[in-house]
């Protein structure tokens, strides 16, 4: 047998290399064993918590928006929940992203399109969640559940959202809809600017009316809160709040859903009447600048805005030649035609133009001063009233007086009255897309390139025409100014805060901007004037309504546009009225104005819109309607 030891060379072992050698190991297992214990021991909680920091962040806890309630309590805006698909884009893999959001759109019935610019728009962090669609069905959300495994990224969540309800707490947002507006989701462009506040990339925010202008009360305040997220960052649980979320507040209107009900329905009436396409009515307390009302037609239905409305919806409001999306009481101007004669008038007796006493004679034509002759102005009567003073010839509406009144006022003189009264600026409401209107002045005449204003549009402006153009709001507001004994109010639509019950809890308080610097004699002076319309039969039969007081108004009609072959001008239709306890007083805790838009018929559309809704409002037993256009009596009153 082989030995196996044989041929094999021992090697002389160095004791010492063998000493060294282990001395050596020890040092590197010490040394190894020290840093062991630093970490494990000494700095062992110190990793373990940058260890779960790197697996923690802090997540917003959103605030509850907000409710809009009624000033009566009846709730107008509530959030419910609703169905959101949403996509988380880090487990969406990009080659899928068309299939699947195609997938989803199908299942939805929401555009695929709008879809994708949402998903691609987005530029958050690729684990937060991108919001898709919004308000949809629950059907269509448990199928978008039950194909998860095949909609990798898809994620169905239930989101507040707004609903928009009417005076009976039915879902029908476009009673109110120009008042309150809608919200939508933030822009890329605004996220830039309001992330710093708190904004988040699938936020929403106010669009429009007091949504809009009560953003930062309605939003309430963001908290926050430490997450926990898996290795693969998604969420697994919730560590701590660190910061509660406070909700937003919730507002009480100024506005009466009930009596915008029978604005609405007055209005509509009186447009299908006339065949009138667009219209406003607006209700005020003339003491506070309360809005009780204000209707604006066309309307829209804020309610398809709640949770992103169709391409195909936006296109057929934006294709509308009425432009229901614009409350045209605020937004657009118009010429306000003889409603205008009050400012004349008062600025006529306050710069010693006239006295109460004094009598002008009126014309058929009156002659431009200056111009050639036969160059004149008519009366709208074409054959004048004889020689009048300021109360009569505001009760006829004498175009031919009030032409006088304004050529020797001039135009910077009439400018600053109707300036004092609320015209050519915005009135302050809080509501967006105010227009501030035109007022004819030397400074304006020189922005359009010419010297001052010519002596016939300086006459044609104290009725109302030509270089004069106002808000419906404006009118108003001027007209409830003399009404409350010269005080112009800032017109308000939120009356204050309420609890969760609609109880007002915090009221707001009106605001004057300014007191007119007339005197009462002469304020007094327009109201009787403003009564005698109605006495004497110019604004038809609306003076033999049974009201609780003595209704005082103006009725207007202002040309516009270009002339019909006949040569004549289609024109708008004004009334507006106040109603205080007796003839001149400036107790009044009503007013109201109707406009109505190329509502050129033989009748005043906006005057029997005003008595239909008077006599609504009043519960009154009598229907004195008139029909526009043949002035026959529309219904019966009850005994």
């Amino acid at each position: 047998m082989t030995d196996l030891n044989e041929g094999r060379l021992d090697l002389h072992r160095s004791r010492a290399r063998l000493i060294a050698f282990s001395a050596a190991a020890a040092v590197v297992f010490a040394v190894l064993g020290a840093r062991l214990f630093q970490l494990q021991i000494l700095s062992g909680t110190a990793y373990a918590d940058r260890a779960l920091a790197s697996r923690t962040v802090v997540e917003p806890i959103r605030a509850p928006r907000g409710l809009v309630f009624d000033r009566e309590g009846r709730p107008l805006v509530v959030n419910v929940a609703s169905w959101t698909v949403k996509a988380r884009p880090a487990d969406l893999p990009s080659a899928r992203v068309d299939e699947v959001i195609g997938v989803v759109a199908r299942i939805t019935g929401v555009d695929a399109r709008a879809m994708r610019a949402r998903y691609r728009a987005f530029s958050g962090s690729p684990y937060d969640l991108v919001p898709l669609a919004r308000g949809v069905s629950r059907e269509a959300a448990l199928l978008v559940g039950e194909q998860r495994a095949q909609l990798p990224g898809i994620v169905v969540e239930v989101d507040p959202v707004r609903r928009y309800l009417d005076d009976s707490a039915k879902q029908n947002g476009s009673l109110l809809s120009h008042l309150i507006g809608y919200t939508g989701a933030v822009s890329g462009d605004e996220l830039q600017r309001l992330a710093a506040q708190g904004y988040l990339p699938d936020d929403v925010i106010g669009r429009d009316g007091v949504e809009a202008s009560y953003e930062s009360t309605l939003r309430g305040r963001y908290g926050s809160r430490l997450l926990e997220r898996d290795a693969s960052g998604r969420p697994v649980k919730v560590i701590s709040t660190k910061t509660p979320a406070i909700p937003g507040k919730n507002l009480m209107l100024t506005v009466d859903a009930r009596v915008q009900r029978l604005a609405e329905e007055a209005l509509a009436w009186g447009m299908q009447a006339a065949k009138v396409k667009q219209g406003v009515t607006i209700v005020m307390n003339p003491q506070t600048g309360e809005i009780l009302a204000m209707v604006s037609l066309p309307t829209y239905d804020n309610n398809k805005f709640a949770t992103g409305i169709r391409a195909t919806d936006y296109a057929a409001y934006l294709a509308d030649p009425n432009r229901p999306l614009r409350n045209h009481a605020i937004s657009d101007i118009y010429p306000p035609g003889s409603t205008f004669k009050l400012v004349t008038g008062l600025a006529a007796l306050q710069e010693g133009v006239t006295t109460p006493e004094r009598t002008w004679p009126t014309y058929g034509c009156y002659q431009i001063p200056g111009a050639a002759p036969g160059d004149c102005l008519f009366d709208w009567n074409h054959a004048g009233f004889g020689p009048l003073d300021m109360i009569q010839a505001f009760a006829v509406s004498s175009d031919t007086f009030f032409y006088q009144m304004a050529v020797h006022l001039g135009v910077d003189r009439l400018a600053k009255w109707a300036n004092t009264l609320g015209f050519g600026a915005p009135t302050g409401i809080r509501l967006p897309g105010e227009a501030a209107g035109i007022v004819a002045s030397t400074k304006w005449a020189q922005q359009q390139g010419r010297p001052s204003v010519y002596t016939g549009e300086l006459a044609q402006a104290g009725i109302g025409q030509n270089v004069i153009a106002v808000t419906p709001l404006q009118l108003l507001n001027a007209y409830a100014a003399v009404a409350n004994g010269g005080k112009l109010m800032r017109p308000m639509v939120v009356r204050g805060e309420t609890d969760a019950a609609g109880t007002l809890i915090r009221p707001y308080a009106p605001e004057v901007l300014r007191t007119l610097a007339a005197t009462s004699e002469h304020l007094q002076l327009m109201r009787v004037g403003a009564r005698q319309v109605i006495t004497t039969g110019h604004a038809y039969n609306i003076r033999d309504l049974a009201l609780p007081g003595q209704l005082s108004g103006k009725t207007g009609t202002a040309e516009f546009g270009t002339p019909k072959p006949d040569g004549s001008l289609p024109f708008h239709s004004w009334f507006v009225a106040f109603l205080p306890s007796r003839a001149g007083a400036a107790d009044a805790q009503l007013a109201v104005l109707t406009f109505t838009y190329s509502a050129t018929v033989p009748g005043n559309v906006s005057t029997e819109v005003v008595k239909y809704f008077l006599q609504k409002y009043f519960a009154l037993r009598q229907d004195l309607r008139l029909d526009p256009v043949t002035f026959a009596r529309v219904g019966r009153s009850q005994n």
